[in-house]
């Protein structure tokens, strides 16, 4: 019986996050290079194995950034078939990286895709078809290795192949991989197996910021939505002219109306959709060997998306803090006006208080801090899954974390080089977990930590 792989876990690499309009020209560099690096990076690793024991690459989502991919766009393509055109998009973009998947199927090594909060067009069977069709076209002439269904246990997956799951692999008693985006209610959305209204996926709050706003700013910070607050946003466009601040108060206008529509119904899974997930989470818990219970337990742990309430939408745009400044200016020009007192006043004063309420709202709100939120809802959901290793990625952030009997490993961002290795036993237990950093053809170990 072969050895069980070691796990090779990389996420978020956003492949074809250049391919729209506008782009400053250091993202369009970074995208040449990884197509250069990323075979690079493999070819290290397939001359790094203990003995005869191959390797195990997770894609732990955000693998192809949809979201970001708005050039060449058909108005007649819709849903499913416009997902495709964009994966073809990425793909052609990056041959290198095509190439360099074959190779490393070749050598025996295996590769699993998680569908992240970016790729969830994975959870469309014909995106799953195309990249399976992509990749056996390249290993045609190479008949031994060959592409598989999804499985959701790391015993199953077959050396020589590719795997998708829509959500977590898992290795009972040991391990617990997912991307981590059902725990940020901005990038979530219901149902999340089966997110679609007619047949569509709905879009999260985060990706209609991310099309309505930041893929047409390219003076933005790529990664300035898990930075920024409300007073960021306004020093930013605040330094480049007020014309630039009236293009940012027109989209930003335009964003808030497109959120709340999603608020308002668009964004809300209908009976189909919620039927299909109930489906695919049976399936799911069968497939993976565990009971619904864990899986409905999991779920209920994750906070409402943010698309699902009014106050969710108004909350990620601000807009409460708006509303909150122009409620008490209105309530003090009222009083001004039933007092008499002159206009000239009372405005002043209205706006004073109004600014110093919202100013004191805004204090009180914790900053987004979603890598804090995903490491402490880890030790959770090592509790229910029974696992004492949870792996995630999702927050750029790369880390290895002890908490309450439970470790647990991000990947980080692949863009900046951080990565996991977890060594196995002939058992598949994890032995050891590593927080790895590429750079310059080599690693470095940032973290390390025996099992």
């Amino acid at each position: 019986m072969a050895a069980a792989p070691d796990l090779l876990l990389i996420s978020d690499l956003h492949l074809g996050s250049h391919l729209k309009p506008r782009m400053r020209g250091e993202y369009v560099h970074l995208a040449a290079r990884i197509d250069e690096l990323l075979p690079r990076f493999l070819e290290h690793y397939q001359g790094d194995r203990r003995g005869d024991r191959r390797w195990l690459l997770v894609i732990n989502g955000d693998f192809i950034d949809f979201w970001n991919i708005e050039e060449g766009r058909d108005p007649a393509l819709v849903g499913e078939p416009l997902a495709i055109a964009r994966l073809h998009a990425a793909l052609d973009a990056y041959p290198g990286v095509e190439d360099a998947f074959v190779r490393f199927l070749e050598a025996g090594d295996s590769i699993v895709f998680v569908a992240g909060n970016h790729d969830a067009e994975l959870l469309y069977g014909g995106v799953r078809r195309a990249l399976r069709e992509r990749i056996e076209a390249a290993m045609a002439a190479r008949p031994a290795a060959s592409v598989s269904a999804a499985t959701a246990r790391l015993r199953d997956v077959a050396p020589g192949r590719v795997h998708f799951v829509p959500w977590f692999l898992h290795e009972p008693g040991a391990m617990w991989i997912e991307h981590g985006h059902l725990f940020d209610p901005a990038c979530a959305t219901p149902n999340q197996l089966a997110p679609t209204r007619r047949g569509h996926l709905v879009q999260t709050l985060a990706e209609v910021a991310t099309r309505s706003f930041t893929n047409l700013t390219p003076e933005i910070d790529y990664d300035a939505p898990d930075r920024y607050g409300a007073i960021d946003y306004i020093r930013w466009a605040a330094a480049r002219g007020l014309r630039f601040v009236l293009l940012v108060v027109f989209l930003y206008l335009r964003m808030v109306g497109r959120m709340l529509a999603l608020w308002a119904g668009r964004g809300r899974v209908d009976r189909a959709g919620k039927a299909a997930h109930q489906e695919l989470l049976e399936r799911v818990a069968q497939n993976a060997g565990m009971q619904m219970s864990t899986l409905t337990a999991l779920q209920a742990m994750a906070p409402p998306p943010s698309s699902a309430t009014v106050g969710g939408v108004l909350s990620v745009t601000a807009l409460d803090l708006i509303l909150t400044g122009v409620s008490v200016a209105s309530i003090v020009l009222g009083i001004g006006a039933a007092l008499e007192i002159s206009w000239w006043v009372s405005a002043p004063a209205g706006a004073i208080a109004g600014i110093a309420l919202a100013r004191a709202a805004l204090q009180r709100r914790s900053k987004r801090a979603i890598a804090d939120a995903m490491s402490e809802v880890a030790a959770a959901v090592g509790a229910v899954t029974g696992v004492p290793l949870v792996l995630m990625g999702h927050s750029h952030r790369g880390s290895i974390e002890a908490r309450e009997g439970v470790i647990y490993g991000n990947s980080g961002c692949w863009l900046d080089g951080s990565h996991l290795v977890v060594r196995r036993g002939d058992d598949g237990r994890p032995e050891a977990i590593e927080l790895r950093r590429w750079r310059n053809g080599g690693v470095v170990i940032v973290q390390e930590r025996a099992l």
